[in-house]
């Protein structure tokens, strides 16, 4: 045996050994690579689920979808009697049927709201309102899918007046309405001893300020402020009443039966004083708030400035005839689309031009109202028992003939 074969065969059971042991850690790999394959072929993916108001929804066929861009996507007609609303189609008071459901419409005894497709904006009346529709901007269009109308899960809030949110850990998406949200901030409420709250308003205008996270609260002596989600001061508890407006963002507060308008930004002075006997909203783009003082109607803007003098006895016409409308404001009209209010001093009727507080003649008419030809709003008025439109008495008076008969 030469020296060069003993070095060779002291080499050999070292080299088994190195195969070996490579032998046992690939295999100990291969074993824990086959555990975690079966830990996680063993955690499922949870089916996605929904709820309103802590019951759960079977989530059917085309009620929820989700678009090229991921945004996810809520039918307004399958939700809508979970939250509390009648879903129709076509347009509100507008007494046909639409077949494409290009537009449709929420409703209950307190709220209208009206969507239309390819649109981010929506509007909202109350039932027998004679206001304007109030107009709201949402951040994606309503889209129609299948012959379903389709609101964004990121725009309930302020669409349908509820709160969204998504439980990612459950898979599990959650849709609050505004009284469940204050039975929940009213059990919290106890423990905000600083703040001494004692009660949330349930008012439905109040309920509303809930999309926006604020809380209209009073405290233990009955005064009554407004708290951001987290209970931190928005408005004092000062006053008597607040309610508020979700068209312009304000609270008509009072105290003392005195009425002013507050801001909702924190630390503002009032928009307007709380020196008035009432306060209204008249129209809501642009705003005008009518204002009462010493019994006397006067009209101030969206700023707080006086438009009309406090010298009117009632503001707009109330029809005793089926065939006559009442009216309040006429909006755009005429050829310079302006903005009229009808006001009454000592039961004679007249009208203000909202654009400069200027009045149209004088408080002489007898009727100012409307009716519906055609399908086509046209408004009138009587003087001496004479009916004329309200074109030709505008007319007359711009051209100062007296005679308009």
């Amino acid at each position: 045996m030469t020296l060069l074969d003993q070095d060779v065969k002291k080499q050999e059971p070292k080299g088994k050994k190195i195969i070996l042991f490579l032998l046992i850690f690939l295999i100990i790999l291969l074993i824990l690579a086959i555990v975690m394959m079966a830990a996680l072929g063993g955690k499922k993916t949870k089916n996605l689920t929904l709820s309103v108001d802590d019951s759960d929804i079977a989530i059917e066929d085309g009620l929820l979808i989700t678009d090229e861009n991921g945004i996810s996507y809520i039918s307004i007609q399958m939700i809508s009697k979970s939250i509390g609303y009648d879903y129709l189609t076509g347009e509100y008071k507008k007494y046909s049927e639409d077949a494409t459901n290009s537009k449709a419409y929420l409703q209950n005894e307190n709220q209208i709201i009206q969507f239309e497709i390819n649109t981010n904006k929506i509007y909202k009346t109350e039932p027998k309102s004679d206001l304007d529709y109030e107009e709201y901007t949402l951040n994606h269009n309503i889209i129609n899918v299948n012959n379903l109308l389709y609101i964004s899960l990121d725009d309930v809030n302020i669409g349908l007046g509820i709160k969204y949110e998504y439980l990612q850990n459950d898979n599990k998406i959650v849709l609050k309405t505004a009284d469940k949200l204050t039975e929940e901030y009213k059990s919290n409420i106890s423990a905000q001893t600083d703040n001494q709250l004692v009660d949330i308003s349930k008012e439905y205008n109040n309920e509303k300020a809930l999309s926006y996270n604020m809380l209209v609260v009073s405290n233990e002596n009955q005064k009554w402020g407004v708290v951001d989600s987290n209970f931190s001061t928005i408005i004092g508890n000062r006053y008597s009443s607040l309610e508020f407006i979700e068209s312009v963002g304000v609270f008509i507060a009072s105290d003392e039966n005195k009425y002013g308008v507050i801001s909702k930004e924190p630390n503002k002075r009032p928009i307007i004083d709380l020196n008035y006997e009432e306060i209204n909203i008249i129209n809501n783009s642009p705003v005008f708030y009518q204002v009462k003082l010493a019994g006397k109607y006067g009209i101030m803007n969206g700023q707080g400035k006086a438009i009309v003098n406090n010298e009117y006895d009632s503001m707009g016409y109330i029809s005793q005839s089926t065939t006559e409308q009442n009216v309040l404001i006429i909006d755009e009209f005429g050829k310079n689309k302006e903005t009229l209010l009808v006001v009454c001093k000592e039961n004679k009727y007249g009208l203000i031009n909202l654009s400069d507080g200027k009045a149209v003649g004088n408080c002489i008419l007898d009727k100012i109202y409307a009716k519906t030809e055609n399908g086509e709003k046209k408004y009138y008025v009587q003087l001496q028992e004479k009916e004329f439109t309200l074109d030709s008495y505008i007319e007359s008076v711009n051209t100062t003939t007296v005679n308009i008969g």
